[in-house]
């Protein structure tokens, strides 16, 4: 989105199993405002191509891919907004010797990811799932991404519209490589420690919360709030992992951070 020649770039990353249609809302809003946006598809998801080695789904693998793009988009500094795995993508980017990233929007998502919502996607991602109709694909997806939002009735049938592909025959599922959960599947989940990496990082940060997310708690935010970049924070009421970026309230705080 947004022009080519903008001088304000932001990279947009998905979570594990979506894909960069989840910032359609926020990016049509940042390009009105001669921002140049890009959403990419994580590799394994969406329009992207699928990797023949399962092994390859893998963070070293997506900060790789991340590094190339944005030199390809001329180079940083970039803003980021990364929502649950690509807040982790972005977290790692940013981290870096020579980081490429200005300022960063963690979309429920921090330096510790709790145990209860790892359990809570191991048990869902990486099928590979086939319904007969939009209706029996949208119940499915609506089951495991109630606590998403908010959204009104349009934009959660275009969540999900993003989110499905049909087979030849016309079958319909998942928009995304089933075996991107290989390494998910390998072990049982534990709460993954990424503090040692938050200290590095020295760019403004925005952390959006979800009111009852299972995978960023309110300690977790408040910590990440006192200490390394000491980020700032907004909390989605009502909502659990994760804030959908859609609604006003959101997209105008993402927007005020970025141009502060």
């Amino acid at each position: 989105w947004g022009p080519e020649t903008a001088d304000r770039t932001v990279v947009c990353v998905h979570g594990l199993t979506r894909n960069g249609r989840d910032f359609d809302d926020l990016a049509a809003a940042l390009a009105a405002r001669g921002w140049r946006v890009a959403a990419p598809d994580v590799v394994g998801r969406g329009e992207s191509d699928w990797l023949v080695d399962e092994k390859g789904y893998d963070f070293a693998v997506y900060v790789r891919d991340m590094t190339h793009l944005i030199a390809r988009l001329g180079g940083g500094p970039v803003s980021w907004v990364g929502t649950s795995m690509g807040g982790i993508i972005g977290q790692m980017l940013a981290a870096g010797a020579d980081a490429p990233v200005s300022r960063m929007v963690l979309n429920d998502i921090g330096p510790f990811l709790d145990k209860a919502g790892l359990v809570r996607i191991k048990g869902y991602v990486g099928g590979d799932p086939s319904y007969a109709s939009f209706d029996e694909a949208k119940a499915a997806v609506d089951a495991v991404t109630d606590k998403f939002g908010p959204m009104d009735a349009d934009q959660r049938r275009r969540f999900v519209e993003v989110a499905i592909r049909v087979r030849p025959g016309g079958a319909i599922t998942m928009k995304y490589d089933p075996k991107i959960a290989w390494a998910m599947k390998q072990t049982e989940p534990e709460d993954i420690d990424l503090w040692a990496l938050w200290g590095q990082i020295a760019c403004p940060v925005l952390v959006l919360r979800g009111e009852v997310s299972d995978l960023l708690s309110a300690a977790t935010a408040k910590r990440m709030q006192a200490e390394g970049p000491k980020a700032e924070e907004f909390v989605v009421p009502g909502v659990g992992h994760a804030p959908a970026l859609m609604s006003a309230a959101e997209i105008d705080r993402i927007v005020r951070f970025l141009e502060a």
